[in-house]
């Protein structure tokens, strides 16, 4: 199976990005990721365009592998190879190689462990295994498209047949473009923070420089907070990457006080610290 990655180039300069950061004096500390207390869990589902000629066949397909995947073992597995280590369960994988019923484009941001991310320039992780089980129940290829977060509603919404799997949280604004699936797994944000501090409130965020990644229900979040909720007047700043794992590199560099994200990428992000 042939896939299209359009960032590895981008991934590349992340790469020489770190080591200009480290070289700049990163912060030798030790963090943690804590959940944010009081807010709603969120549920993650796949896109398809409203207009799509086989929406329903996608739909279908989506929702019947997840009513049948071990989210559990699919989860625990990519967790192992994001971190380089050798997974405790097995999977069965796909194969799509004799299929004949044209290709199934996906839309998803790698830098988000376990759902995807790159090893050996190719995207892998949660979400792509799942759309490889729903291109062989549609008897179709699969190609694989990286891109910015916030670009993958919008190219969905106007791409025949394309799907977006890039951990998207269901939530009414999207649902005005797109349609979901079932949801096929549930997480909550987090902060990221030095373990001497391991704050669980957005509230202790006030006056810091809060990083997140671009177009996430963790970007909404603060960006709420600091425009009308807790954080508001408090001189907190958001500030946009392209990644979680960028976020967390400037971080580390004093760039940012702060990262909120998603509660596995973020567990991901520390693990390696």
């Amino acid at each position: 199976m042939k896939k299209n990655l359009l960032k590895i180039a981008s991934l590349a300069l992340a790469a020489t990005a770190i080591v200009g950061f480290a070289a700049c004096g990163e912060t030798k500390a030790n963090y943690v990721a804590k959940p944010i207390t009081g807010i709603e869990v969120e549920e993650y589902g796949f896109a398809v365009g409203k207009n799509s000629t086989n929406k329903t066949a996608i739909l279908t397909a989506m929702n019947e592998v997840i009513s049948t995947a071990d989210m559990s073992a699919v989860v625990a597995y990519y967790t192992s190879v994001a971190a380089d280590e050798t997974p405790s369960v097995t999977l069965e994988f796909a194969n799509l190689d004799d299929n004949t019923g044209g290709t199934l484009n996906v839309y998803t941001c790698s830098g988000f462990e376990p759902y995807e991310f790159v090893v050996s320039e190719e995207v892998v992780g949660v979400d792509i295994y799942l759309m490889e089980l729903v291109a062989e129940k549609l008897n179709m290829k699969l190609s694989v498209t990286d891109m910015d977060f916030d670009g993958i509603c919008g190219k969905v919404a106007t791409e025949d047949n394309a799907v977006g799997a890039a951990g998207i949280t269901i939530n009414d604004d999207r649902k005005q473009t797109i349609d979901f699936s079932n949801p096929y797994y549930s997480s909550v944000q987090y902060i990221i923070s030095k373990d001497s501090e391991a704050f669980t409130s957005l509230e202790s965020l006030a006056g810091k420089k809060i990083g997140v990644q671009k177009g996430t229900t963790g970007a909404l979040m603060v960006e709420d907070a600091i425009a009308s909720g807790v954080l508001k007047d408090t001189g907190a700043e958001m500030v946009e990457y392209d990644t979680g794992a960028v976020a967390y590199v400037a971080m580390k560099a004093n760039k940012i006080d702060y990262v909120v994200i998603d509660e596995l990428p973020a567990q991901a992000l520390v693990k390696g610290n």
